[in-house]
C-alpha cells in the first residue's frame, strides 16, 4: 500500500485547485454577465409565480384541470414517455441552438434575455401552478419536478446564455477594433465546445423529465396525494 507523503498531497491539492478553477471559468466566465443572467431568470421565475396567481378564475381552474390531468395519466401509466421524451427534447434543444445561433449576431443579446426570461417565466409558472393545485402536498411536486424535471436544463440554459452574451460582445469588440480575429476565433471555438456539452446534457435533462420525473411523481402520489 502506497502512502503519500507531505510533498505528494501538497501536489495533488494543487491539482484538485487547478482543476476547480479551470471548471469554474468554464462555467462562470464572466462574474458580471453572470449575476445579470441570473437576475434574469430569477425575474422571470417571480413573474411566472405571480401571473398564475392574477390570472382570471377561468383560466385558473383550466390550469388546475390540466394539472390535475397530466397527475392522473402519469398514475394511470396513461402518459407516453417516449412521446414526452421526443416533445421534450425538440423543446430544450430549440432553446439550445436557438440561443447558440443569436450569439453569432449583433442582436443577439437581446433576444437571449428574452428567450432566458420566457424559460424563468414557464418554470415560475409551473411550480406556482403545482402549489395552487396540490396547496403544501404540491411544493413536495414542485421540489422534484425542479430536482430531476429543469434543474439541470436551467443549468445549461444559463452557462449557455452567458457564453451566447459574450460571444456577441466579442463580436462588437472587433466591429469596433477592440478584440482581433485570433481573439474570435479562440472564443468560437470554446463555443462550439459548449454548444456540444450542452447538447450532451439536453438529452440527459430530457430522460429524467419524461422517465425519472414521473416516476417519482407516481410515487409521491401514491405516498401523499
Amino acid at each position: 500500500m502506497h502512502i503519500y507523503n507531505k510533498k505528494e498531497y501538497n501536489f495533488m491539492g494543487e491539482l484538485m485547485i487547478k482543476k476547480y478553477v479551470g471548471i469554474k471559468r468554464i462555467v462562470l466566465p464572466s462574474k458580471k454577465i453572470n449575476m445579470f443572467i441570473l437576475s434574469v431568470l430569477i425575474l422571470g421565475v417571480i413573474m411566472g409565480s405571480i401571473y398564475s396567481t392574477i390570472i382570471g378564475l377561468n383560466d385558473k381552474n383550466l390550469v388546475i384541470d390540466k394539472i390535475k390531468l397530466f397527475i392522473e395519466n402519469i398514475n394511470n401509466n396513461s402518459l407516453n414517455t417516449f412521446l414526452a421524451f421526443k416533445n421534450s427534447m425538440g423543446i430544450n434543444l430549440m432553446y439550445v441552438f436557438l440561443i447558440w445561433i443569436l450569439g453569432m449576431s449583433l442582436l443577439g443579446i437581446i433576444f437571449s434575455i428574452i428567450l432566458l426570461f420566457l424559460k424563468g417565466f414557464i418554470f415560475g409558472f409551473s411550480i406556482a401552478s403545482f402549489i395552487l393545485t396540490y396547496n403544501f402536498k404540491g411544493i413536495i411536486l414542485s421540489f422534484i419536478y425542479l430536482l430531476f424535471g429543469q434543474l439541470l436544463n436551467i443549468i445549461i440554459i444559463m452557462i449557455l446564455a452567458i457564453y451566447s452574451i459574450m460571444f456577441t460582445i466579442k463580436l462588437l469588440g472587433l466591429l469596433f477594433k477592440k478584440n482581433n480575429n485570433s481573439d474570435v476565433h479562440i472564443f468560437f471555438k470554446n463555443y462550439v465546445i459548449i454548444l456540444a456539452i450542452a447538447i450532451i446534457f439536453v438529452l440527459v435533462s430530457s430522460f429524467f423529465e419524461s422517465f425519472i420525473l414521473c416516476s417519482l411523481i407516481k410515487l409521491v402520489i401514491k405516498l401523499f396525494i
